[in-house]
């Protein structure tokens, strides 16, 4: 006995020698930043942690600034190539005893008040990240679980949805099922819904059709009018589906497949997540929240791709547990600059979206009339959850933009270079060359369209031509970064002045006074007077602020991949830096190029585009394993 003890000893002081020396290489090496030493410093000293704790503290602390919400104890290896250091981790099996040993660590979510860290699942996690990715699972599995009430009048709603998605009347022939209609029906079923696909699939459609469905299913009912919120990441996201959806409303009114009535009932006015949510200057807490719910019966969420881990599970606590919630989005855009890759880890844990268990696929069946048959094996804790939409339905000129996001989703960089390499230049482009070159290019390419900006009528055709072109940068700095690109513009195009006639700007904080929130689209107006305000579009209509009011605010003829998530422009320019970048990645490439609905047009050497082909976006979370663990056991204690 004596012997085992003083071997367990020995391994915990190897284990504290060898992180204490990985943690002094961290930081001389420059992977952790300044709040990863301090969080480990504050582990170690206040709290009297261990090194080993210290390490995985920092750790822990630096992968959220990566990503990630939470690192399988297996894959530190993996972070530490990402940071660039020569740290060698502890032994990984004398390193977990210690962890699982420390009281300063929390393990399979028991921890006490004070701790910071969790180790759960051998997973390592800041403790409030932990939280979130549980109170998250537990939420969801229990929303995934429920089922609607029973739709009044299933005939007259089976006209309906026959009537919105193309069937004629008497048309006896077996019907091709409509993967649009599906989303509809499930919408019509379960609590929770995810409705992903690529672009010009048909998203914004189907939620338009959506929306018709549930007031049509509640007027059967003799219900009220369900109260209904439409929401996005960002304001730029919020005005394009606002503007879509009504699209959508008036074809569907000229066709008469919907009524005026009808049309009239549904919200077009979409707001973004943190209005919707009550978002409070100075405080992390939103206004709703469990206690204080919101009012909505249904919540439909565009841009899922875009949301973070925190704002998830903030979401997804304040929609009342009666209500529908729907989540839009595409899963192989880029992951959320925030931790955690939400989207994500719900579409692992709903299979791929193309079965149904069988009660819902005998639902399916019997609304749609068409054979929906159902999966041989639920395929994920979230079984039935998700509908995947395959059917591109955009129009003439857009089939080589299609080749191009199917080639990039599959990863076929022969397919993808062979789009480029075959396709019409007017639609598809690659250059290469200096910065000289690059601004000459530029000068030719994007400037036009950026002057008829500032050329328009007034503020509103002023904003409607942004969406003809926009600079994507893959960098935010440097002589390719997206910082570079909006001076040289604003240059090029005014008066060497902060604000001047025709200036596109893009809101880069949330001001709850001012009614902008990040991401907003505004451009600046001089009136017949010669005073200068800029114009933003929201929710009420066209507004005027003047521009030493504005809150955080920069140029917005060039943005990050990032930042355009969710956005659309006739015309995409992106620019790629001139050697490899750790931020280039086949979901980098694949994010910038769907944002174009027309034409693209590539600045960037051939090593560094098959390079960024080559590499995938790493993110860890721990939420697809939460949900496989809810569903195992058949236990959710919803907070």
């Amino acid at each position: 006995m004596n012997d085992r003890i003083r071997e367990a000893h020995g391994d915990a002081e190897r284990v504290h020698a060898d992180a204490a020396r990985a943690l002094h290489r961290l930081q001389a090496d420059g992977a952790l930043r300044q709040v990863d030493a301090d969080f480990a410093a504050l582990l170690r000293d206040r709290l009297r942690a261990s090194p080993a704790v210290a390490l995985a503290g920092a750790l822990a602390m630096r992968a959220v600034a990566a990503g990630h919400s939470s690192v399988a104890l297996g894959d530190m290896h993996r972070l530490l190539d990402a940071l660039g250091t020569s740290a060698q981790l502890p032994d990984l099996d004398e390193w977990r005893a210690v962890l699982q040993a420390d009281a300063c660590v929390s393990t399979d979510d028991a921890g006490h008040a004070g701790t910071l860290l969790d180790f759960s699942r051998d997973r390592i996690a800041l403790r409030r990240y932990a939280r979130y990715e549980q109170a998250l699972a537990d939420r969801l599995a229990a929303r995934a679980a429920q089922r609607q009430e029973a739709t009044a009048d299933p005939p007259a709603l089976r006209a309906l949805l026959s009537r919105l998605f193309g069937r004629a009347a008497g048309d006896h022939a077996p019907p091709m099922l409509d993967r649009q209609a599906l989303a509809v029906a499930m919408a019509l079923r379960r609590r929770l819904l995810l409705v992903t696909g690529g672009p010009g699939t048909g998203k914004t459609t189907t939620v338009a059709r959506l929306l018709v469905a549930v007031i049509e299913a509640a007027r059967l009912r003799g219900a009220p009018p369900p109260r209904i919120a439409l929401a996005a990441p960002t304001g730029e996201e919020a005005a394009r589906l606002r503007e879509a959806i009504a699209a959508v409303l008036r074809a569907d009114l000229a066709a008469g497949r919907i009524d005026a009535d009808t049309a009239a009932a549904v919200p077009t006015q979409a707001r973004t997540l943190h209005r919707l949510l009550g978002w409070q200057p100075g405080r992390v807490a939103f206004r709703h929240h469990a206690g204080h719910p919101l009012r909505e019966d249904l919540v439909v969420v565009d841009e899922a791709s875009m949301v973070d881990l925190p704002l998830m599970a903030k979401l997804v606590e304040a929609v009342p547990a009666s209500a529908t919630l729907v989540l839009i989005g595409d899963p192989d855009q880029l992951p959320a600059v925030e931790a955690g890759d939400v989207l994500g880890g719900l579409c692992a844990a709903s299979g791929d979206g193309l079965s149904l268990p069988a009660d819902d696929a005998a639902f399916a069946t019997a609304l749609l009339g068409t054979d929906v048959s159902p999966a041989q094996a639920d395929t994920g804790p979230l079984a039935g959850a998700r509908v995947h939409l395959l059917h591109g339905w955009r129009q003439a000129g857009a089939a080589p933009l299609q080749a191009l996001a199917g080639a990039l989703q599959r990863g076929d960089r022969d397919a993808v270079l062979d789009v480029f390499a075959h396709g019409d230049e007017a639609v598809l482009s690659r250059r290469h060359g200096d910065g000289a070159a690059l601004a000459e290019a530029l000068r030719r390419e994007a400037l036009p369209a950026f002057a008829a900006v500032r050329d328009a009528d007034d503020p509103g055709q002023a904003l409607a031509l942004a969406a003809r072109c926009r600079i994507l940068a893959a960098l935010r700095r440097g002589p390719f970064g997206a910082e570079h690109w909006n001076a040289w513009c604003a240059a090029e195009l005014g008066e060497r002045t902060p604000y001047f006639h025709g200036r596109l700007l893009m809101i880069a904080a949330n001001s709850e006074r001012h009614g902008l929130y990040n991401g907003d689209l505004g451009v600046v107006w001089r009136d017949r007077h010669g005073d200068l305000a800029a114009w933003f579009e929201t929710p009420q209509g066209l507004r005027a602020w003047r521009p030493a009011q504005l809150p955080v605010h920069a140029s917005a003829y060039a943005t990050t991949v990032h930042k355009a998530q969710g956005s659309e422009f006739d015309r995409v320019l992106l620019v790629l830096p001139d050697s490899d970048a750790r931020v280039l990645s086949r979901e980098l490439l694949y994010t910038a190029l769907t944002r174009a609905r027309r034409s693209v047009w590539i600045w960037g050497a051939t090593e560094t585009f098959e390079r960024a082909l080559e590499r995938r976006t790493w993110r860890e979370s721990g939420l697809e394993a939460r949900l496989r663990r809810i569903s195992a056991s058949g236990e959710c204690a919803v907070p």
